[in-house]
């Protein structure tokens, strides 16, 4: 049987063979993994020698939403909009692309870093275009703000919670939450089954390019149904995470129990809490620019502990986003809850982000073996390495935000992800960030922040078996890169390039050579069809 052999600077991530010279790979997976001299190819095996490139496994990202991201790949970038007047500018730019009809969508936006520390208001976008609808959507994906033939086609309630109006109880076009999640996924599945397509195949790109093999992509039903059906036409291998109707849809988990794509693979997701530019993250002391608030808890104790005991009855895994103090807590309370009732000794039962924890937070989900899926680039793109980001929302709290350190000195089971398209897919850099935290305390180390994308993301997703280190019976993901993280300085880690990228060894991106996509059209009609026989109406909420 021909087989691939693969030479190079090779560092396995197995802490039993941390180095290797050579690596061989059969139908996908690795068989030999040792000295270069030991390594025994066949004249019909071929040979691939990486002499003077580094060799690894390739990154896992542990939270993705593939979809909004690969839409709002391919709309307006507002990051680098100083003002009010720049944003309209470059929205304007874009919507001349756009079809009289379409929807002229604009994302990567943060109010707190423009000039006038606001979204446009809904009067500033009607004069951009009154016939095609505008979304402007902020880079944590809330808020989101409309212009007049959004809120139009939308039919938008004044009354529904988080839909912001002005002293006469007119429509401001601010969405905040717990509105503008589901009205975000109103206007995506408006776009049609081609366009959602295109955003995956965007993604999928982007991940390979960025040396990510694996994806934990974090979508509701219909877009992990998609993605499976076209799996064999995508580059990287994407690990589902449901995102769930909420907490009283309790019906929705034993659906997903019985789906024979899902059933053992899927972790069951909902939303604890908001985000802090938003003021919805929930903190257990009010916010510093806005007293009158803590946020909001989008569930009460006993609707959690329902949806998680019901997922845990049923085998599935379960993860919270939570980002506040007092959002965190509330969800390690009902884990012990749940886990006191229905004892599971390998629960691994997820946090996601875990942003602003206390002390106590972190004793105690160490104490319960809970694992966190966290994002290190938050620190720069969110918080802010000089804590600028959150300190207008939380003051000196965002001193105790993403305590690295504090937390693997607790125990605590951490994969590394991104929040695409919250953060970019940059785990190099992220590892930057991490050894040069603005806190020196909880600082951490170059060996640390790379398994936090390898080894331990793959444990995240009970995935220890098949991914995270290159050795026998593993899967063939790994990349190629032109230097070595150990062989450079810490300010270097965000130059180094991925080179090559396989996926069961097979190349799926390559710097210097142009390797073609798949077949769109294919792929289309096989998800019409896998919908229309489903009776999906196809309803995005993210």
């Amino acid at each position: 049987m021909k087989s691939t052999f693969i030479f190079g600077n090779i560092h396995t991530m197995d802490p039993e063979h941390p180095t290797a010279e050579a690596i061989g790979i059969r139908n996908g997976k690795v068989f030999f993994c040792g000295d270069r001299s030991a390594a025994s190819p066949g004249p019909k095996d071929r040979i691939l020698d990486f002499r003077g490139q580094t060799i690894r496994p390739g990154f896992i990202d542990t939270h993705v939403h593939v979809i909004p991201s690969g839409i709002f790949m391919n709309s307006a970038d507002l990051s680098g909009a100083g003002c009010i007047e720049e944003v309209l500018s470059a929205i304007r730019k874009h919507a001349e692309t756009i079809p009289k009809k379409g929807w002229v969508l604009a994302a990567f936006f943060q109010d707190k870093l423009i000039e006038e520390k606001r979204f446009p208001t809904r009067q500033e976008l009607d004069a951009v275009s009154s016939e095609k609808p505008i979304l402007i959507c902020h880079n944590d994906l809330h808020p989101i703000a409309l212009n007049s033939r959004a809120l139009e086609l939308l039919n938008v309630d004044p009354k529904k919670d988080g839909v912001r109006t002005d002293e006469a109880g007119r429509l401001t076009g601010i969405i905040e939450d717990p509105a503008c999640v589901d009205m975000l996924g109103d206007i995506l599945a408006k776009l049609g089954i081609a366009n959602i397509y295109d955003g995956i195949v965007r993604v999928d790109d982007y991940a390979v390019s960025h040396g990510v093999t694996t994806v934990f992509e974090k979508d509701v039903l219909d877009i992990l149904t998609l993605i499976g059906i076209t799996k064999d036409l995508l580059k990287a291998e994407y690990v589902p995470m449901w995102y769930s109707n909420g907490c009283k849809d309790l019906e929705s988990i034993r659906k997903i129990a019985k789906n024979k794509r899902l059933a053992g693979r899927v972790c069951v997701c909902a939303f604890a809490d908001g985000a802090f530019d938003g003021h919805s993250a929930a903190t257990a002391e009010p916010y510093t620019d806005r007293p009158d608030t803590c946020g909001i808890l989008n569930y009460t104790d006993d609707e959690m502990y329902a949806f998680t005991a019901e997922a845990v009855k049923l085998g599935l895994q379960v993860s919270f986003h939570a980002i506040g103090d007092a959002a965190i807590d509330q969800v390690l309370r009902v884990y012990e809850r749940v886990l006191n009732d229905y004892p599971k000794e390998d629960h691994r039962l997820r946090i996601e982000h875990f942003e602003e924890p206390t002390k106590e937070a972190i004793e105690k989900a160490g104490r319960l073996h809970v694992a966190l899926g966290m994002q290190p680039l938050l620190i720069e793109v969110c918080e802010r390495m000089d804590f600028s980001g959150y300190a207008p929302f939380i003051g000196d709290r965002v001193r105790r935000c993403s305590p690295y350190r504090s937390i693997l000195d607790a125990g605590i089971l951490v994969g590394g992800g991104t929040d695409y398209t919250v953060t970019p897919m940059e785990v190099l850099h992220g590892a930057q960030v991490l050894m040069t935290h603005p806190v020196e305390s909880e600082r951490i180390s170059l060996q640390e922040c790379l398994e936090m994308n390898t080894v331990n993301a793959a444990k995240l997703g009970f995935l220890e078996n098949q991914k995270g280190c290159l050795k026998p019976g593993m899967d063939a993901d790994f990349i190629v890169t032109d230097r070595d993280p150990y062989q450079v300085t810490t300010e270097e880690l965000s130059d180094i390039r991925i080179m090559k990228t396989f996926r069961s060894g097979r190349k799926v991106y390559d710097r210097d050579a142009f390797l073609p996509t798949r077949k769109r059209s294919l792929a289309v009609v096989l998800m019409n069809v896998a919908l229309k026989k489903a009776g999906s109406l196809f309803r995005i909420r993210n």
